[in-house]
């Protein structure tokens, strides 16, 4: 195996798979790359996966002889990322990859290619097409309330379902709730595919739609490829997996096999008191008070009326803070919630308008938070659960 390329154009093509291959792995093979090359097509292919995602990148380069490898993916990207921007000549000799850049080599062992696990063939004929930007978008949106609790597996995804005239993504970690639903959107193909054939995406889809739940990992990766000039995205789902292509990714993800919550339960759409204020104000007043709170449960209070809205926390190891908040619209009538502070912040992270929509009730009931405004066909909706007094 022998190629050459300019290490810019490398890099914009490896800099994110380190993410995916694992440090340590019960199968120390999948700490490595497997990297094809083929002097026919004058393509270079680099696989890495930790079996829960793959991620396959296809690339051009100048390849003189073909082969496969496979070699360290952390060591792989640290000598890229080290090299001066000029061509990278790779070539094997042996058990060794050797890389050499202007007057600097590497020698990198390399290990057995036939230990990697195989990729599946996938036929793209039934994956669906989607606006990448929306994709992303719909991500950002949901990805940071995600459980990172590994007891909770069915919380550490994003629920995904896809109904026949809409779609949408939803995320809990049994604190915070974040969904888009994006409306009048018709993305399943109009012809099923013949009822046997398992890949089909209506396999499992029924009355109420198709529901897949796409670890957090995968997302976070599509997030990080995303690249506003590809504005294409094809997903081809099936049973137990989901495949997406994306401008030169091929990214397979496993699915988690369970049923999603029906956190939509806890969705209040009548609480009687409801204030408008700038997002920027709350969350700097947030960020403020929130330097003495409690570091146990982050817990920071709002008490307002029409008159009055303050948002204080105590705690009895470093003291006391409080902070009046004006310019803000109010109607019903005196409350207060306590709640954690970062789960707030992150909510307020994904507001798009610059004033924020917080309905909420008795101190005992959620908060709903909304954007003033929501774009054409999407309705965003966070939920906040308080902490109790």
């Amino acid at each position: 195996m022998r190629f050459a390329i300019e290490k810019k154009e490398l890099l914009q093509n490896v800099q994110h798979l380190v993410s995916v291959a694992p440090a340590k792995n019960a199968s120390p093979i999948l700490t490595n790359y497997l990297i094809h090359a083929s002097a026919e097509t004058g393509l270079v292919k680099i696989t890495t996966s930790d079996l829960e995602i793959t991620v396959v990148v296809e690339f051009s380069a100048s390849v003189s002889d073909g082969g496969t490898i496979a070699v360290s993916a952390r060591h792989f990207n640290e000598i890229i990322n080290f090299m001066p921007d000029a061509m990278i000549n790779f070539w094997r000799h042996e058990e060794l990859l050797m890389i050499q850049c202007n007057k600097i080599d590497f020698n990198l062992l390399i290990a057995d290619p036939t230990l990697f696990p195989v990729v599946p063939e996938v036929q793209l004929e039934s994956a669906i097409n989607l606006d990448a930007e929306l994709f992303n978008r719909m991500i950002s949106k949901t990805c940071f309330a995600v459980s990172t609790d590994v007891n909770r597996a069915v919380l550490t995804g994003v629920c995904w379902k896809i109904m026949k005239d809409s779609h949408l993504m939803a995320a809990t970690d049994g604190r915070k709730v974040a969904e888009i639903n994006i409306l009048n959107s018709q993305i399943l193909p109009t012809l099923p595919m013949n009822e046997s054939d398992e890949a089909s995406i209506f396999a499992d889809g029924n009355e109420t739609g198709l529901e897949k739940i796409i670890p957090v990992k995968t997302l976070a990766f599509l997030q990080k490829i995303f690249n506003s000039s590809c504005k294409e995205i094809k997903v081809l789902i099936e049973r137990s997996k989901v495949v997406f292509v994306y401008d030169k990714y091929m990214v397979f993800s496993q699915v988690i096999e369970h049923k999603y919550p029906e956190y939509q339960k806890a969705f209040i759409a009548d609480l009687p008191n409801q204030f408008t204020i700038d997002k920027e104000t709350l969350r700097n007043a947030i960020r403020r008070v929130a330097l003495v709170a409690p570091d146990e449960n982050m817990r920071i209070r709002f008490e307002l009326d029409s008159e009055l809205f303050e948002v204080n926390t105590s705690n009895r190891d470093t003291g006391d803070a409080k902070e009046n908040l004006d310019d803000y619209i109010f109607a019903g009538s005196h409350t207060g919630v306590s709640f954690n502070y970062k789960y707030m912040l992150s909510i307020l992270e994904a507001i798009d308008s610059e004033k924020v929509i917080i309905k909420l009730g008795s101190s005992k009931d959620p908060m709903m938070i909304y954007n003033t405004s929501d774009r054409e066909n999407e309705k965003i909706t966070f939920l906040l659960m308080p902490l109790r007094s």
